[in-house]
């Protein structure tokens, strides 16, 4: 009786949910020879209708061109007015490619891939945020973004790991802070938080501008990890990975789907409800709309008085932070000492203390590891060093986080922080910043190609594009 009282709600969910939609985009990772992870969850997890606009190979600025075909396909339903209809899901998983593309740029052009400088993926997210506007003028007011799968297990590093020792022994990497007796692992593993910081930043961003849409950020490294870790390492690495070395297997999308269906089932009540994940509570349903605009602090509008010649002396003594480095400059600079971008014109300019009359000024930094697993906050004024950052974090840290003899690095951006007199605030520290803090061993030890000749970093072949 139980068994038949379950097929029942099973079947009727199962037809509920499909009046959803979910529209894919993206590379390979999103469409390939065999149904990929965002397939399978919309078919048989979901339920719902799948309309695949992804093309293999492509690149984040792709995402523009595939999201014109799907809001012009007469094929995918549409509500009154032509907008996408409400029940409409849109996955995007990209950005793969266009670091492969400058890996590749980088070693035949003799110079250090830009996927290895610090602040990874400014270009490439601006792209994906262009993207999620256009859905979102189209009617979508449901996303789920993956983020880069730049996960270390995956055997095509084992190509890669010869390429980043050359370049660290070498001490071209000193724009992330590492040194080159350090373990190349440092260095991949603080570009993977910063690309992960990046895009669930820009998913909170969204959420921000359009209080009336969700958009979720999907942690595929982390999935990767969990998977890896329940299935154990030599069933994952066999079983998880075609030939190519960077796909997910068919084996291997089937347990990505489960992850993506986890946090679907975490993140959006209606599908919750409607295809339960068996691990996940359905969540309670968020104010949205005019509830959720109603609920949000009204907006302080800003204006900008004329300029005083006291104001105009003082600018000097000011800072702005950049929006592309957060580097924090003097007033009087027009652009960034550090990436040269243009300083916007309602740019806040924050007066810097005058010598001797500094106040104590605690902010809280919110700081966890590379993996995520591990978070925790320490306070710290906006006057300290990074060295005071450092002793601040190994006294409020996790027991067995900081063991003895080892020492801390702080990362931001995709950079460490080097140790000196500049301020946290000079560096672009602020009140609930997001720090990544590595524990450095007493001796590093650079991690062997396990499958692949060193050779192999410097072969002609073209890398092949996901």
């Amino acid at each position: 009786l139980c068994n038949v009282v379950f097929s029942s709600l099973a079947r009727l969910a199962a037809s509920m949910a499909s009046s959803w939609n979910v529209l894919i985009f993206g590379d390979s990772w999103a469409k390939y020879m065999h149904p990929c992870w965002g397939e399978v969850l919309a078919s048989q997890r979901l339920r719902a209708k799948v309309f695949n606009f992804a093309d293999p190979g492509s690149l984040c600025g792709d995402l523009h061109g595939q999201g014109t075909r799907a809001l012009l396909s007469p094929q995918v339903p549409k509500a009154a007015g032509g907008l996408l209809a409400r029940d409409t899901l849109v996955v995007v998983h990209t950005g793969g490619n266009d670091f492969i593309q400058k890996m590749v740029e980088g070693v035949f052009g003799g110079g250090v891939p830009e996927v290895f400088r610090a602040n990874p993926g400014v270009r490439e997210s601006e792209k994906l945020k262009a993207f999620l506007d256009t859905m979102y003028r189209g009617g979508a007011r449901n996303f789920l973004v993956s983020g880069v799968p730049a996960f270390p297990e995956m055997p095509i590093w084992n190509m890669i790991w010869p390429l980043l020792t050359n370049l660290m022994r070498q001490g071209k990497l000193a724009d992330l802070g590492v040194s080159p007796d350090d373990d190349p692992r440092l260095a991949l593993d603080v570009q993977i938080s910063a690309l992960h910081d990046r895009w669930e930043a820009l998913c909170n961003d969204f959420n921000k501008q359009h209080p009336d849409a969700r958009c979720v950020f999907f942690d595929e490294v982390g999935a990767l990890e969990r998977v890896r870790t329940t299935l154990g390492a030599a069933n994952f690495d066999t079983q998880m990975w075609d030939f190519s070395m960077f796909h997910p297997s068919v084996y291997g999308h089937v347990q990505l789907a489960s992850e993506a269906h986890r946090c679907t089932a975490q993140s959006f009540p209606e599908l919750a409800a409607l295809a339960p994940h068996p691990e996940v509570s359905a969540p309670a349903a968020p104010a949205t709309g005019a509830r959720a605009a109603a609920a949000l602090p009204p907006v302080q509008m800003q204006t900008s008085p004329a300029a005083s010649p006291a104001a105009a002396a003082q600018a000097s003594s000011a800072q702005w932070e950049c929006s592309v480095c957060t580097l924090a400059n003097i007033g009087a600079r027009t652009i960034c000492e550090a990436c040269e971008t243009e300083r916007p014109k309602a740019a806040a300019i924050a007066a810097a203390p005058a010598p001797g009359k500094a106040e104590p000024q605690p902010m809280t930094i919110k700081v966890r590891n590379v993996k995520g697993d591990v978070n925790f906050e320490v306070e710290c004024d906006k006057a300290a060093t990074v060295d005071q950052l450092k002793a601040a974090v190994v006294k409020g840290a996790p027991s067995g986080f900081a063991p003895e003899g080892a020492t801390c690095v702080i990362a931001l951006g995709g950079k460490f922080l080097l140790q000196g007199s500049e301020t946290l605030t000079a560096l672009g520290v602020q009140n609930n910043t997001q720090v990544i803090a590595v524990m450095r061993a007493a001796s590093t030890v650079a991690p062997a190609a396990k499958a692949a000749p060193a050779a192999a970093a410097s072969s002609s072949d073209p890398a092949p594009r996901s």
